[in-house]
This record gives C-alpha cells, structure tokens and sequence, in this order.
C-alpha cells in the first residue's frame, strides 16, 4: 500500500503522539510533596518525621516538605490528609493510636478506611517520666504518693485517647491508684511542662525523653516493654516493677484514599532504603527511636487490626462523654 505524504504526515504525528506520555510524564515525583504531620513541632512524631524524611527524600529523588497541622489530638491534620486530592503530592504521618482513636470518639471526619497506607516507620516504647530533681524515684513512689494524694499527682499526656492516655488508664486499673490527669496536644507540651515544674509527672514516649535524661533534666522511671530495650537499658520495665503491661505508638506514612499504587511503591521503597541507612539508624539509635518497617501490605493489615482493638479498648471503658 501506497501512502500519499498527507497519509504519511497523519501516521507519522499518531506514532509520536503514542509516544509522547513515555517521555513527557516524566518520573515521580515531580514536584514537592506535602507531609502533613498532625501534631506540633517538637513532639516525638514530628521529631521522627524530621529526622527520617531526609533519607527518604534520599532514595526518592525528591523533596518532601513536613506540614505541621496539630489541633484536637491529631484530628484536624488528619482531616486534611483525608480530604486531600490523591495525586501523590499530599501524604499524612499517622500516630497509632493517638490518631486513630479518634473516630471511636466522635464524628470525627475520617476513619481507618480514609486512608491508603504506605508503609510504617517507627514503633516508640511508652515510659513514665519526672524531673531529674524529683523525689520520685521508681513506680512504687509513683503508687504510694498516688495513695496518700488520690486523685492530686499530676501527670500530663500527649491528649485525651493517646498511647500515653490509655497507658494511664492501664497502670491506674492495675495499680488502684488515680492520678490527676493533664491531658495535652502532642508530647512536646507536657514535657516542656513537666520541665518548668508544672507537672510531676509525664506519660511520654522513649523518643520524646531519652535526649533530656542524657543531659540529666528527665529521669524516666519505668519502660512499657517486656524486656529491657536495648536503646535505653538503665531504664526499668514496668513488669519488673510489678505491674506487667506494654505500650506504646506506632508512626507511618498513609495516603488520601484513591492514590496511585505506583507512587505509594516508589514511596514504599524509599522508606525501606531509608531505614536501612546506616546514617539515619546511627543517628536515630542517639535518640533512642526504634526504626520498625512495615511495607503498605503489613502496615494496612496493622492499621485495621489496631483499629478494631481501639473499638474494642473504647467500648469497654469509654473515657470522654
């Protein structure tokens, strides 16, 4: 068959055409991604996106900005993250469960289902915490000042439904005792209180107090761990002490529902080479926080198990009316 040059020209821009996306899509990301982190600057989930979206952006070749959206235990930045467009370009750090303990709450705009997970990053063990100069000393001074002041020991935490919160509730059922409870928006708060003499004691993560007992200004009094962790060895278990309970947060990246499975592998794979890098496990061993992977799979299966134990911790002893 004979093609006339108006044939020829016809085919010829149908064959680049068909070969235009190839080049012109170009390799995500393309441009900056938004991480909203829903909680303030200085708390253990920010300090964890902080110091770990570097090395991602490392083996994502590209630029990831950490958004801070505190506000209502997590809430208000998870709404955004839910309600975002799904174009790859907008991805939420999520808090288990302080986050997710909302929907179970309230009406609370979003819910498990809201999301697309990526992959988890972080598991931080809970501890209770008090000054370096405070009279206490172990979780039996704790008990016995709980007993002859119920109801006085003031304790804060990172919020109403936080890790921190339900570990309060747990040692208090355990130890017949009751604390004053302070609740805060993120764990920076009540550590910075804790510090200027507002508070006696914190319900906090490993993450938000090693640094602060190494320059000698926090003495964590006990670890919700069932050994003693590795990163922070001087510190007690609760169990040891008698009251055998674990705890503790959970923090990985999740999507707007709907987002492209391609972008979440090329994020996926990044944060797998990321916390393989000895840099970042060095740097995150000085600051006692414990690197957990999970890839979008096991973190999915993770965030709906937990969501239906958080039903469950909820119905059986609801603690907001």
């Amino acid at each position: 068959m004979k093609l006339n040059r108006r044939q020829f020209s016809m085919l010829a821009l149908a064959a680049g055409a068909s070969s235009v996306p190839a080049f012109a899509k170009g390799t995500y990301p393309e441009r900056p991604i938004e991480l909203i982190v829903p909680f303030a600057p200085g708390g253990g989930t920010d300090l964890s996106a902080r110091l770990i979206v570097p090395y991602i952006e490392k083996y994502l070749n590209g630029t990831i900005a950490v958004i801070n959206k505190p506000g209502a235990g997590g809430q208000v930045g998870a709404v955004q993250i839910a309600r975002a467009k799904p174009d790859g370009y907008t991805i939420g750090f999520m808090n288990v469960p302080n986050t997710m303990m909302k929907p179970h709450e309230r009406d609370a705009g979003f819910t498990v289902d809201s999301f697309d997970p990526i992959a988890n990053l972080v598991f931080d063990p809970a501890v209770l915490a008090t000054r370096a100069d405070s009279k206490y000393k172990t979780l039996a001074d704790v008990v016995a000042e709980c007993k002859a002041r119920p109801g006085k020991v003031t304790i804060g935490s990172a919020g109403i439904g936080s890790n921190t919160h339900l570990d309060l509730l747990r040692f208090e059922h355990l130890a017949g005792i009751k604390f004053h409870h302070i609740p805060y928006d993120g764990g920076a708060a009540p550590r910075t209180a804790l510090l200027g003499g507002h508070l006696e004691l914190i319900a906090s993560a490993l993450g938000d107090c090693q640094r602060f007992q190494k320059e000698g200004t926090i003495r964590m009094l006990g670890i919700l761990t069932k050994e003693r962790f590795p990163m922070a060895p001087d510190v007690p278990t609760y169990a040891e002490q008698g009251y055998p309970l674990e705890g503790g947060a959970s923090r990985g990246l999740v999507a707007p529902k709907g987002m492209d499975p391609g972008q979440i592998a090329a994020i996926e794979k990044a944060v797998e080479q990321a916390l393989q890098d000895p840099e970042l496990i060095k740097k995150a061993e000085e600051i006692a926080l414990p690197l957990v992977f999970m890839n979008s799979k096991e973190y999915g299966a993770y965030l709906q198990k937990s969501n239906q134990e958080l039903a469950e911790a909820w119905k059986a002893t609801p603690w907001v009316e």
